[in-house]
């Protein structure tokens, strides 16, 4: 008999795997995979917020929760392909400070509406308070990492 956080454990993993393979099949279509768009999107999210302000590597495996060589392996790629720069971190040599080149920014567009319209459709019939409660599940169970 499965228990109620076996079952919503287990619903997690169903919606984030049809989640990430919803953005893979979208990716396929510009020539990326799923996880350089959404990098693509969080770096230029994080350009306009704060203009000039430093990415680093080390910024992007946080905000994915992926570890450093995979990272590394992605943003080779992503680099090969011009669609990032990454070079030495003006305040700390031991890091890697990434930013969008003109290249990636032209994907901008494209994958700003996708992302909008996946979210509208994913919280299409759920009024606020209850997308509220969805975030403040989501949060809490992202800020859980490492505690066990």
């Amino acid at each position: 008999m499965r228990t109620k956080k076996e079952a919503i454990g287990r619903l997690l993993k169903v919606a984030s795997n049809q989640m990430s393979r919803e953005f893979d099949n979208f990716a396929a279509q510009l020539d990326l995979t799923g996880q350089q768009m959404s990098i693509l999107d969080f770096l230029g999210n994080q350009s306009e917020e704060d203009s000039g302000k430093e990415i680093s590597q080390t910024m992007i495996e946080l905000e994915f929760n992926i570890r450093r060589s995979t990272t590394t392996e992605i943003l080779q790629r992503m680099e090969k392909r011009q669609l990032i720069k990454r070079k030495a971190s003006p305040t700390d040599a031991r890091q890697k400070s990434v930013e969008l080149t003109e290249e990636g920014k032209q994907y901008l567009p494209e994958i700003r509406t996708y992302i909008q319209g996946h979210n509208q459709k994913a919280l299409a019939g759920l009024s606020a308070e209850e997308i509220a409660a969805v975030e403040k599940f989501l949060n809490n169970f992202s800020m859980q990492k490492g505690k066990e």
